[in-house]
């Protein structure tokens, strides 16, 4: 990534921490424990991909274009299209951000604990670190994605059709 802009290492590194995070991370997890004596525990966590099986394609779609734009960018390939790679990328980087947003605000999450005929017992639900993670990268992607914009001349305004008052 050498020869590339800052908005492109941005974006290409941005992509890639996404990738990683999605599915290597835990986004989300559920554990409890019991004990008389001795304890009984169990945990288990899943990473973005496997929690979320909706939004999972719009950030998997989000990381692909990214990766794209770079190597337009690169000169790996060219293609025409009326709407510039940085539009695409910050488009779908905001996008992403405000599903992950979306998830960490609208999530189930409990915890409680007690004991019932002497035995103790604890439970919680809850999201785990890789969903910060995966929104630190895609907002790394759409402001990747805005620097591009700024570099092609385009802006979100410029684009939308103009409209006259009835």
């Amino acid at each position: 990534m050498h020869g590339l802009g800052r908005s492109d290492r941005i974006i290409g590194i941005s992509a890639i921490a996404f990738f990683v995070f999605l599915f290597f991370f835990k986004w989300f997890g559920v554990s409890s424990s019991a004990s008389v004596g001795g304890g009984i525990s169990y945990s288990d966590s899943a990473n973005g991909w496997h929690t979320f099986t909706n939004s999972r394609w719009i950030w998997i779609v989000t990381i692909i274009v990214a990766l794209a734009a770079v190597a337009i960018s690169a000169g790996a390939f060219k293609i025409d299209s009326p709407v510039q790679p940085g539009m695409l990328v910050a488009g779908l980087g905001a996008l992403s951000a405000v599903l992950i947003i979306y998830r960490i605000f609208d999530h189930p999450s409990a915890g409680t604990s007690g004991t019932i005929a002497g035995v103790h017992y604890s439970a919680s639900v809850g999201i785990k670190l890789g969903i910060w993670l995966g929104l630190i990268a895609a907002l790394g992607v759409a402001y990747g994605g805005y620097l591009a914009m700024q570099g092609e001349g385009t802006s979100l305004t410029a684009e939308l059709p103009e409209t006259t008052p009835a």
